[in-house]
């Protein structure tokens, strides 16, 4: 069994979930076991993974598995199913409803978002107001966990409940210095017939990694997947494993000297001191696995797995039929990724093709957002550049897009392009570390523009966009060479780890 450990899946999801998603369904489509693995509380984890297409065999949480509530199915929770008090007053509302006995509050019912009226939390008030205790509802119906709040508002402790109403779980906090709680002590009831206590979520996390491995017979493949939450927890598993490390980044932050330059801090330890407790290194791109085994001296064997694999092959648009003009942008929404750059070359393009239109699809910080929406408001660009938020599925766009453009000046292997690729989509795109080079060839399936010369990006996207047939000639090249992207090549770089 393969075990993809991350933290979450969320609503809105990084390219860390996006990769792990096509990695479920390349293993499920070649018929190999494999899980996501995710460790923090969700009320309505059971719900996301079907916004995903995913079912409850393919995600295993850590509370789920210690509630034994995996593949737990219940009933839709509503606030008459409270049983509260007769003689309460319950208002109206369609994100909240308050409760009250009398002129006193006695507590608000807030509704899961996306739901009719689904119980997500209740919160109860004492007799001054405060908040003394959240009532936690799964989505799926049943009463998860109680969290309770001193008179300063700070949380002390949670209790977490199966659907009988049996604690399974207690967290304790204590105040830290800036008068922020603090997890003090984990305690895990009656787990195999005893009490099991832990210093720490992580400490608890690592048991977890650990028994979830003992479950399905060891010696499973665990990758760790988001750095700064699992590349400890796994590596620090004590049963007998196979123990990868996925490297979704540059090892080197952005700002240094990305062949030369220091190793990020959260990777120095894992790839030197403690070298030995791995199997692997976990790549995308042949680039960096040859630039990444020369910095760590060696230390680990590293593995090249395309994290972008062609697992279905569209229909082919023709430009005649794609939206003219029309350029996507698919991804975080950065500095890193240089958005705000991306956006003033495209005011020159404007100029020069009125019909041109820069779509985003992601999203940003707040901060972030607020200025790149300045800046377009600044530029007069509005209604030809827009922001299109977070979405699930992207295929509609990309088979109305022309051109995907990409100005970043760093990443690991850019999962949004593979898919343009994938759906005839032409990339003009920087010459970054890691990725651009090994997807797309110039003249072949788009243009390679070295890093942050804009003048030639900007020419170069103009000049397509008033060139249909030189257009045409590039998607039809997307199509016809999706060789390094392709599924079957992908699934035998995945093999490769069974074997060691």
């Amino acid at each position: 069994m393969y075990f993809f450990v991350n933290q979450y899946l969320l609503s809105s999801n990084s390219s860390v979930e996006h990769a792990e998603l096509k990695r479920l369904a390349l293993f499920k489509k070649h018929g190999g076991k494999a899980k996501l693995v995710t460790r923090d509380f969700d009320l309505v984890l059971h719900d996301t993974i079907k916004k995903f297409g995913l079912t409850d065999e393919q995600v295993v949480n850590m509370y789920d598995f210690f509630a034994n509530t995996t593949d737990y199915q219940g009933k839709k929770l509503h606030t008459e199913d409270l049983s509260l008090p007769i003689d309460y007053q319950v208002g109206t509302g369609n994100n909240y409803r308050e409760v009250k006995d009398g002129d006193r509050l006695v507590c608000e019912i807030h509704f899961a978002a996306g739901t009719i009226g689904q119980v997500n939390h209740v919160d109860y008030f004492d007799i001054a107001g405060n908040m003394t205790l959240r009532q936690q509802y799964d989505i799926r119906g049943f009463k998860a966990a109680d969290e309770f709040f001193g008179e300063d508002g700070q949380e002390y402790y949670v209790r977490y409940y199966r659907p009988n109403g049996e604690v399974y779980l207690e967290r304790y906090f204590v105040k830290s210095v800036e008068n922020t709680p603090i997890n003090s002590l984990n305690v895990l009831r009656n787990y195999q017939g005893q009490d099991r206590f832990f210093d720490s979520l992580e400490d608890l996390f690592i048991f977890f990694l650990d028994e979830l491995n003992k479950a399905n017979g060891e010696n499973n493949v665990f990758i760790a997947d988001r750095p700064a939450v699992a590349i400890k927890p796994v590596q620090s598993m004590m049963t007998k494993a196979k123990k990868f490390l996925w490297l979704p980044m540059n090892q080197v932050n952005d700002g240094q000297d990305l062949i030369n330059g220091p190793l990020n801090s959260m990777l120095q330890g894992p790839v030197t001191t403690d070298a030995d407790k791995w199997d692997g290194i976990i790549v995308m791109t042949v680039k960096q696995a040859e630039i990444l085994q020369q910095q760590i001296h060696n230390a680990v064997p590293i593995y090249v797995i395309n994290g972008t694999p062609v697992l279905a092959n569209y229909a082919r648009i023709n430009e005649t039929d794609r939206t003219p003009g029309q350029l996507i942008y698919v991804g975080r929404l950065a500095e890193d990724k240089q958005t705000s750059q991306l956006i003033n070359m495209f005011a020159q393009i404007h100029q020069q093709v009125p019909e041109s239109k820069l779509t985003f699809y992601g999203y940003g910080t707040s901060e972030d957002m607020d200025s790149y929406k300045k800046q377009v408001k600044d530029l007069n660009l509005a209604g030809t550049i827009e922001f299109a938020g977070y979405q699930v599925s992207l295929d509609e766009a990309y088979d109305q897009a022309q051109l995907f453009v990409d100005a970043s000046r760093i990443d690991a292997q850019p999962l949004a392009m593979g898919e343009a690729l994938n759906h005839g989509v032409p990339v003009v795109s920087y010459d970054y570390l890691y990725g651009p080079r090994e997807m797309v060839t110039s003249g072949e399936n788009g243009e390679i523009i070295p890093l942050n010369n804009q003048p030639q990006f900007i020419q170069t996207v103009i000049k397509l966009l008033q060139d249909q047939d030189e257009l045409q000639r590039l998607s039809t090249g997307t199509y016809d060479n999706l060789d390094q992207l392709a599924e079957e090549k992908t699934w035998k770089q995945w093999q490769q780890l069974s074997a060691i």
